[in-house]
């Protein structure tokens, strides 16, 4: 208190606090304590990083350079063979300047290793009332020969920090104590790989569930060893040149917002670039119809299939006959080839593809052509009929085709006839046929003048309700029979149509 005072109690209350570093080596606890630590299972580098100089930090800024001096120590967990310790290296720069990186080794065959690294604040960068500068620094422990991990072997570790030195012309005054803040967690990498990929064919690096659990993950590092494209970012597409076949490791770093970071690795083993040949064979397959021999054959993007070295072979297997295989030009270097079958009977269809890293597949189909089945002709008639005066003595039968196709063909023409028994000798062989109508009707009114008995015959010819190949298709490749010849064949009974005069009418009345 600073002046006069009277004769009077003055309370006066001041805020202050303490803080302090302490390393507790042994402590003494009269209860019962637990600890919950998963010890590594294998190999595992950590350290930690430190600021000497300026201690204070922030320091105040007194018009001078300011020399900083950061302690930089990395510990190896989990190993023994101190004799397969080749040496430890420790960096030290300036975030964001290379040139002012200081590298120190130390060759010791110990499971740790401390170094110290001076830097200087000039005064000239300090010309506001806080600078800052951030240092990056770096522990690697590097092995004589490999060393075993889950995910692979490795020949050295390493660990990163990153550091912040702050200057301040105007320190605030003490305030009341800071809140702790809590530990900082580091990021978790995770790596997406597929564990076996062709020499050529493209795979995704994906590290998209690499994860921060106190914050966001800002930087992802990618490590391809031997690939054709670098990859950057959460995920990336890559491949592997024929030259690198065998197993690869790839490794990914991760740094979150608090400068934090962690690696993951992992192994694909890449493999001879082999195509893939694969046919299907489209279309109905029946004689006379169009088949399609689709070729999708694959293979790595960067090696693709050389259509001039595509061979397709199609042979007879039991039924068929070579000359019954109908194609137009070569079956060699096509995609898609289109042919018909005039024979019914199984079939084999063999392809063999070739990439242009000169690797070969093979691939053989059966497939069976089935029979065009004609169609079967029935038509319904009467047994008789009278003429009719009244239709200068013709008679008329109403024939009504009720024909189908078993293989579900389109019967595309009709043609009607009859024959008459003229010498009454009841038989039609020695008749010739009479058209009656030829224009695909399947309904029909047949004019007969004559008395006695007539035969009537029905053909029904089909049409292709597929598509066909019409160069190779001819009239008598379309399926018929008619009524006499059908399977069954129509009774002669229900074809026979007896043409009969009406009997006189007479009236008695007088």
């Amino acid at each position: 208190m600073v002046g006069h005072a009277q004769g009077r109690k003055y309370e006066v209350k001041a805020a202050y606090y303490y803080t302090a570093d302490a390393k507790v080596t042994t402590y003494s606890y009269g209860g019962t304590v637990t600890f919950d630590y998963a010890l590594p299972t294998e190999p595992t580098l950590t350290g930690t990083a430190s600021i000497l100089k300026p201690n204070p930090n922030p320091a105040k800024f007194d018009g001078k350079d300011v020399p900083v001096q950061l302690n930089l120590k990395g510990e190896l967990a989990a190993y023994a063979d101190t004799g397969n310790i080749s040496e430890w290296v420790l960096f030290a720069k300036e975030k964001g300047k290379d040139n002012t990186l200081q590298t120190k080794k130390d060759y010791s065959k110990t499971l740790s290793s401390t170094r110290s690294f001076d830097f200087t604040i000039p005064k000239g960068n300090v010309t506001s009332d806080r600078y800052e500068q951030d240092y990056d620094l770096t522990v690697v422990v590097r092995f004589s020969k490999p060393v075993s991990t889950k995910t692979g072997t490795v020949t050295s570790l390493q660990e990163s920090f990153t550091k912040k030195v702050e200057v301040m012309k105007n320190p605030p005054l003490p305030s009341d104590p800071p809140i702790p803040k809590p530990e900082l967690k580091p990021p978790v990498p995770v790596l997406d790989i597929p564990d076996v990929v062709m020499a050529g064919e493209e795979f995704m690096a994906d590290g998209q569930r690499s994860h921060d659990p106190d914050g966001t993950i800002v930087e992802y590092h990618w490590s391809v060893p031997g690939a054709v494209n670098p990859v950057s970012g959460k995920y990336d597409w890559t491949w592997y040149p024929i030259d690198q076949l065998g197993w690869k490791r790839v490794t990914l770093r991760v740094v979150d917002n608090d400068g934090l970071a962690r690696s993951t690795s992992g192994q694909i083993e890449v493999i001879q670039p082999v195509p893939k040949a694969v046919l299907q064979i489209k279309g109905i397959k029946k004689e006379n119809r169009k088949v399609t021999v689709h070729n999708i054959s694959t293979s790595p993007e960067h090696y693709p299939i050389v259509a001039a070295k595509t061979v397709l072979t199609i042979t007879p297997v039991s039924g068929g006959t070579a000359a019954a295989i109908k194609y137009s030009g070569d079956l060699n270097a096509v995609k898609d080839k289109d042919m018909i079958f005039k024979k019914a009977g199984t079939y084999k269809a063999t392809l063999t593809v070739t990439n242009t890293a000169g690797f070969s597949d093979t691939t053989s189909q059966t497939f069976d052509i089935i029979p065009d089945e004609p169609p079967v002709v029935y038509f319904s008639s009467p047994t008789t009929i009278y003429r009719d005066p009244g239709e200068s003595n013709l008679a008329t039968a109403s024939l009504s085709d009720m024909s189908f196709s078993p293989d579900f063909d389109i019967l595309g023409r009709r043609l009607w006839e009859y024959r008459y028994d003229s010498n009454n000798n009841g038989s039609f062989n020695d008749e010739a046929w009479n058209i009656a109508n030829n224009e695909n009707n399947s309904q029909l009114q047949l004019k007969l003048h004559e008395v006695g008995r007539y035969e009537v015959k029905l053909t029904v010819f089909e049409e292709f309700d597929q598509p066909t190949l019409t160069e190779f298709v001819t009239e008598a490749d379309r399926r018929s029979a008619d009524s006499n010849t059908s399977n069954p064949p129509q009774l002669l009974l229900e074809r026979t149509i007896t043409v009969q005069n009406r009997a006189p009418e007479v009236d008695w009345a007088w």
